[in-house]
């Protein structure tokens, strides 16, 4: 399996196996507006890079929804004990 860098722009997308990724082209990249992905994937092919990162991504999603929902829930709890504690 190689190891893939995976470069994004706003409506783009590219893979490059870890070996052929350089300073030099690294600068490029973001002279092209794309930007390095926090995370290096490994995988046999470009193709399959890009799956694992998607899968990763719906992960990162799934689990923001559950904190978001958890955070509206206890803010929620707490503006009503408030009201419930000033209106006594």
């Amino acid at each position: 399996m190689r190891k893939y860098i995976i470069f994004i722009k706003s409506d783009a997308s590219k893979v490059i196996p870890k070996e052929f990724v350089t300073r030099l082209f690294i600068k490029g990249m973001k002279q092209k507006g794309f930007s390095r992905y926090h995370i290096e994937v490994e995988a046999e092919n470009e193709k399959e890079a890009i799956n694992k990162l998607n899968e990763n991504n719906e992960g990162y999603l799934d689990s923001l929804r559950e904190l978001s929902g958890s955070a509206v829930i206890c803010s929620v709890c707490v503006i009503i004990m408030a009201l419930i504690y000033l209106l006594r």
